[in-house]
């Protein structure tokens, strides 16, 4: 599985799509109708007016049809503005995309002081520890992992289901999804706390190493904090992947650079889990953009 995590309009989430997800998980004609009505987008109208006419009994759940997938990822992960008449697309923003368990991993070292990212196996324990219960304490790593916060009126998983993650107990207040959204006021304070996040993550690879010293960590720093293109040719090996600390280095450079470009558009982000080696949209004719950390 695969992660993507890009930036959204939290204004039109909570105005428009969410309300009629809330109705469409009771009555899909409904939900549809509600979308329709507010939607300007030559797309999603006939797919909408193409799915009303054939009829629809049930939830959203119960349509089940690639029609319906094409439809609920551009309104999920499009850019949308609002104009008089209507919500339109706007541009396509890039977002970050990775192995699922690998993203976690690199959340959780950016977030977790005493993950134990040394230890594959002990780290691997702790991912399917918080795969099972999320911790918000944690946030991207919780966004990663599908939780939820502000709980939703609706349960996330009847819209779209891509890996079957779910669950969704309104008297604990609990939602867990394949897919997730975080207001642009979190992703702010996100962005806020990157550099002390940043410099923690070093400073306990640093107290790792000694004796040894490591000269690249104010370069490395740096190009964590965008203000250097390129990583440092590394003369000490950091610990975090072992053999592949050059994979991890670019994997939190890019997340660091998703989450503040997010910030500076004033936008929230959504995360969905894909299969493998699909793009965001592949099946919802070609969703927005997202770096992949791990090309070259």
């Amino acid at each position: 599985m695969d992660v993507v995590i890009r930036p959204v309009n939290g204004r039109f989430l909570e105005e428009v799509a969410f309300p009629a997800f809330e109705a469409g998980v009771l009555d899909a004609t409904a939900g549809l109708t509600a979308l329709a009505e507010k939607l300007r987008d030559e797309q999603v109208g006939i797919s909408i007016e193409q799915m009303l006419q054939r009829g629809v009994q049930g939830s959203f759940y119960s349509l089940g049809e690639d029609r319906w997938l094409e439809t609920v990822y551009r309104v999920l992960f499009w850019e949308w503005l609002h104009h008089p008449d209507g919500w339109t697309l706007s541009n396509e923003y890039f977002g970050f995309a990775g192995d699922w368990e690998q993203t976690l991993h690199l959340c959780l070292m950016l977030e977790d002081p005493v993950y134990p990212y040394r230890d594959e196996a002990a780290a691997e324990k702790r991912r399917r520890e918080f795969l099972e219960i999320p911790a918000n304490a944690f946030g991207l790593s919780a966004l990663v992992a599908g939780l939820w916060d502000p709980f939703p009126a609706f349960p996330p998983d009847q819209v779209l289901a891509t890996a079957g993650h779910a669950a969704y107990q309104p008297d604990a207040g609990l939602a867990i999804a394949d897919w997730s959204w975080r207001p642009a006021s979190v992703v702010a304070t996100w962005a806020a706390a990157l550099p002390d996040k940043f410099a923690a993550l070093l400073a306990r690879e640093t107290r790792r190493l000694h004796p040894v010293e490591a000269p690249e960590t104010r370069d490395l720093l740096a190009y964590w904090l965008g203000k250097s293109e390129f990583p440092p040719l590394l003369a000490v090996c950091f610990s975090g992947l072992g053999r592949d600390a050059s994979e991890w280095i670019r994997g939190i450079g890019a997340i660091g650079r998703t989450i503040r470009s997010a910030a500076a558009l004033e936008q929230g982000f959504t995360a969905v889990v894909t299969q493998a080696g699909r793009a965001m949209a592949d099946g919802a004719s070609g969703g927005t953009a997202a770096e992949a950390y791990d090309d070259p």
